[in-house]
């Protein structure tokens, strides 16, 4: 793809002691869906409005379509840039209709008025944001997400081939912020609209856009895709924040949770967690795990059952069976090897049926090699045998080797932390 928008060396300071951009470049292509992400104070305002020409730039160029921004005329600019900005207060109450029109100001000469074809790309650009049924309404009597939809509207409205966005969603709920989301990818994807984002939330960030571009202090941190950018690493140097990255399925988008300092451990503890679990019944207690720094594993778990989103969002490594299927003897065996490498078995609270017995049997195989098995027992196996007794009888054998058993899921954990301070 050919490169649409390009930034050079740009630098800017609003006075001599405060330089607030330095030395920033990037370039980005044709169709491309960027975000531009960064704590409070790093740039990233003020790189936009260098880029559209509200500000003039100390040092550095910003070339669309290799012409200089700086040199072309406002109107030319108009019609090949766009902007929402932060702010959609509008001190005047016009209709919608008229607001999306001034959209059309680049293309009208000083004597002429709007056209058929202005007005028909006007209704075009609100049947995109749905905006039609409030033509006629004042845009003070909207909402602050249906006012966004408008100032896009009217930015659309300009045809332009680059848009860009200054934290459109950071006043709007989560509906209206996921509704705008959806509706800016569907144009940068059906119409090739290059788009540059300015946003807050990194998990809209990392869901939506093909590229984060990262700044810290007026610098570029880095410049990449979601999955080389949204790293523990990269969000505690840059924001200060301890996270976990998990995966978003099942999109496999990074997806970052802030977590309690004191609950999260500097290193990965050397100490290797499997869990024999299913039907939700390891969710919680996988998710403490990881949190806390132990490595995990699990199986075998169906695919789709909610232990194994769970498991995928994590990156716990997982031994699964296809949807609905009973445990074959491979997954099993496959299972009891990935047994033989770790320190603690826990077998969840799951009832058992003919199609995952053999998860009983993995956990009877890891006690008598010599494995800490830990078993989760708040109802007694009688009432989640599903087998016409096997599934009992095993249960039984298995407690005749004497495994540690405990009624809750947090009493496992307290028993792995005593072992790891020991």
């Amino acid at each position: 793809m050919a490169v649409k928008l390009k930034v050079d060396k740009l630098s800017y300071k609003y006075n001599e002691l405060t330089k607030i951009l330095k030395g920033v470049s990037f370039a980005i292509e044709q169709g491309e869906f960027i975000a531009l992400i960064g704590p409070n104070g790093s740039g990233k305002s003020t790189l936009l409005k260098n880029i559209n020409s509200i500000l003039k730039p100390d040092q550095g160029k910003v070339y669309l379509d290799e012409l200089d921004l700086q040199k072309l005329a406002k109107k030319e600019m108009a019609k090949r840039l766009a902007v929402v900005p932060q702010n959609t207060t509008i001190n005047f109450d016009f209709t919608v209709e008229e607001i999306v029109l001034m959209g059309r100001a680049p293309y009208l000469s000083r004597f002429k008025g709007e056209s058929s074809q202005d007005y028909q790309i006007v209704r075009e650009a609100m049947e995109l944001t749905n905006t039609t049924q409030f033509a006629d309404r004042r845009i003070n009597q909207l909402s602050g997400g249906e006012r966004q939809r408008v100032i896009l509207a009217r930015a659309l409205a300009q045809q332009p081939e680059v848009l860009l966005l200054d934290e459109p969603t950071s006043n709007l709920d989560i509906n209206y912020q996921l509704e705008m989301m959806e509706l800016l990818r569907k144009l940068n994807r059906e119409q090739e609209l290059t788009i540059l984002i300015v946003i807050h939330d990194l998990n809209l960030a990392s869901q939506y856009c093909d590229k984060l571009l990262l700044l810290n202090q007026g610098q570029i941190y880095g410049f990449g895709t979601p999955e080389e950018i949204i790293t523990a690493e990269n969000i505690e140097e840059v924001y200060g924040s301890k996270v976990i990255i998990r995966r978003n399925y099942p999109s496999n988008r990074p997806y970052v949770t802030l977590v309690d300092n004191c609950y999260l451990p500097n290193q990965q503890l050397d100490h290797k967690v499997h869990l024999i679990c299913g039907g939700g019944s390891g969710r919680k207690l996988m998710e403490n795990l990881v949190e806390m720094g132990y490595q995990v594993s699990c199986g075998v778990v169906n695919k789709q059952d909610s232990d194994w989103e769970v498991a995928k969002s994590y990156g716990v490594e997982i031994i699964s069976e296809a949807p609905f299927r009973s445990i074959s003897k491979e997954q099993h065996q496959a299972n009891l090897a990935k047994i033989k490498g770790v320190d603690t078995v826990v077998l969840a609270d799951i009832p058992f049926g003919p199609g995952n017995l053999l998860n009983l049997e993995a956990a009877l195989w890891a006690i008598k090699e010599g494995k800490e098995v830990i078993i989760i027992d708040q109802v007694g196996i009688e009432d989640k045998d599903y087998t016409a007794g096997k599934g009992s009888s095993l249960f039984r054998k298995l407690l005749d080797e004497d495994p540690l058993v405990v009624k809750e899921k947090y009493e496992v954990l307290e028993m792995l932390n005593q072992k790891i301070k020991m």
